[in-house]
């Protein structure tokens, strides 16, 4: 917790030990800050809207049908350039 000047200890060890407490609760503060961040900003916050999860795929169908129909005229190239 925080403490005053006039409440501080002249003794190095005691001061040592104070501060070493004062980390310890600061960095546990730290943690729950960051526990909380994590709970209001997580995966949940940054999940898309259906809509655009939706035009994803749809772009996704649309390269891969390109991909399969480049692979179809493939065979019938060759055919004409073998024959």
């Amino acid at each position: 917790m925080a403490k005053t000047a006039s409440r501080l200890s002249d003794d190095p060890d005691t001061l040592k030990a104070q501060l070493v407490e004062a980390q310890a609760e600061n960095e546990r503060l730290r943690q729950i800050i960051l526990a909380m961040q994590r709970h209001r900003f997580g995966r949940r916050a940054e999940s898309l809207p259906e809509d655009q999860l939706l035009l994803g795929l749809e772009e996704a169908e649309q390269v891969e049908a390109a991909g399969f129909a480049a692979e179809e005229a493939e065979p019938a190239n060759k055919a004409v350039l073998v024959g």
